[in-house]
């Protein structure tokens, strides 16, 4: 057994672990997981809803609309515009204008961030909840997160994204990674080590962001790093299975590869910048756990690409240098293609065979807690697109991810 073999084996050992990790603890809350805390009471809820000038007409009204369709008996809606006035700021201005319950508020400076503190300056709700304009709620999605707040060390809570009506390729592969997602992020509350706070229906605790002194302005995920701080504060996370939304996912490869390259780029500079974190056991299972092992995860990405790569690439020059040497000969040619296509398995390919049906089962329990019907004849795309290509895609935005933080760093390169 060559070095290759024994790193791969290590490997694909550790991602068992940590798959049947998260099934151990599925089963051991599965009757808990869908029940949320019941209000005592229902504070007024301050929903802000960022908006930019890149943002479509259409969907802001949809996002305007949804908001104004919540089941919930105490809330405001506050529209929070960013940067330079646009024909969509005059839409805004006039749904503030024809509904009491709507306020326009305005900044100058660009970005999310700096809208979502712009909004906080005009909050009268002792909780919030931020809307991304291309994001829309679940008519009872309120209810299910106010609950969580009775106990005051609760920071955050967080809903449960779904991908909003998927057309493209690039969009029925998302659906599945956010029906992951859904599990992922409900067992990962469980253990207090949530570290993203998602732009679409997330709820926060007025006094408590405020304390903490608002949305880092300068960062790339101020949904990240707001959770980063709220936990090093002491705060949690929680999310609410029950607490959906939907949300307009990226409809070509360019579009996602770019968001992909900000996400993974925020995570890098917000692992960075809380690296205090890393390890320590005051950090709970977010530092003592869920961080090493997201780090881990991005080096297995990375690893198995290099493997594949130099697999491939070793094969390709000895067949090349067995054809140069023999000639055009169709019988050797004949092998080197028999060679290529025959399934040949090994002790490596079992080992994958296991993780790829845990994979499978994983995305049928996001569907059970996402109360989405897996819908196989007509859904089939989405999740044969999903096991052909998303570990690949993940690798394309790592590696794509490394290379904009070397030419930022650099080159002082910026995509943003």
């Amino acid at each position: 057994m060559d070095l290759s073999s024994i790193s791969l084996l290590v490997l694909i050992y550790f991602m068992l672990y940590s798959s049947i990790f998260w099934l151990l603890l599925y089963f051991e809350k599965k009757k808990s997981l869908s029940e949320d805390p019941k209000p005592k009471r229902f504070p007024l809820v301050s929903i802000v809803i960022p908006v930019y000038k890149g943002d479509k007409k259409e969907v802001i009204k949809k996002a305007i609309s949804s908001a104004l369709s919540l089941s919930y008996p105490k809330k405001e809606i506050i529209l929070s515009w960013n940067g330079p006035k646009t024909d969509a700021y005059k839409l805004c201005e006039k749904l503030a204008n024809e509904n009491k319950n709507v306020k326009l508020v305005y900044t100058p400076k660009k970005g999310k961030a700096a809208g979502m503190n712009e909004a906080l300056k005009h909050i009268k709700g002792e909780l919030f909840c931020c809307l991304d304009a291309d994001s829309f709620f679940h008519k009872d999605a309120l209810e299910h997160m106010v609950g969580y707040f009775e106990d005051p060390k609760i920071g955050a809570v967080t809903s449960s994204m779904k991908v909003f009506n998927p057309k493209t390729i690039v969009q029925k592969i998302q659906w599945v990674e956010y029906i992951f997602a859904i599990y992922l992020r409900k067992l990962s509350s469980l253990i207090d080590c949530l570290y993203v706070v998602p732009g679409p229906g997330s709820m926060y605790r007025t006094e408590t962001i405020k304390k903490i002194g608002g949305f880092d302005e300068n960062n790339l995920t101020e949904d990240m790093e707001i959770a980063f701080r709220l936990l090093d504060n002491g705060y949690k996370i929680k999310n609410s299975l029950n607490a959906f939304v939907d949300t307009i996912a990226p409809s070509k490869f360019i579009g996602l590869l770019k968001q992909r390259i900000r996400w993974y780029t925020g995570f890098y500079d917000n692992v960075k910048l809380y690296r205090h974190m890393l390890f320590n056991p005051k950090a709970g299972m977010l530092g003592i756990f869920m961080l090493p092992l997201s780090i881990v995860w991005v080096g297995i990405i990375l690893y198995s690409i290099a493997i594949l790569i130099k697999s491939v690439v070793t094969k390709a020059v000895f067949d090349l240098t067995i054809l140069s040497i023999i000639g055009l000969d169709l019988d050797v040619l004949i092998s080197i293609i028999k060679r290529t296509l025959v399934f040949q398995p090994t002790y490596l390919t079992w080992f994958a065979f296991v993780l790829s049906f845990i994979g499978i089962y994983v995305i049928y329990l996001g569907l059970k807690m996402s109360k989405e019907k897996a819908e196989v004849t007509h859904k089939y795309p989405h999740y044969i697109t999903y096991l052909l290509f998303y570990s690949i895609l993940v690798g394309v935005f790592w590696i794509s991810t490394l290379g904009y933080i070397v030419a930022r760093s650099k080159l002082k390169y910026r995509l943003w």
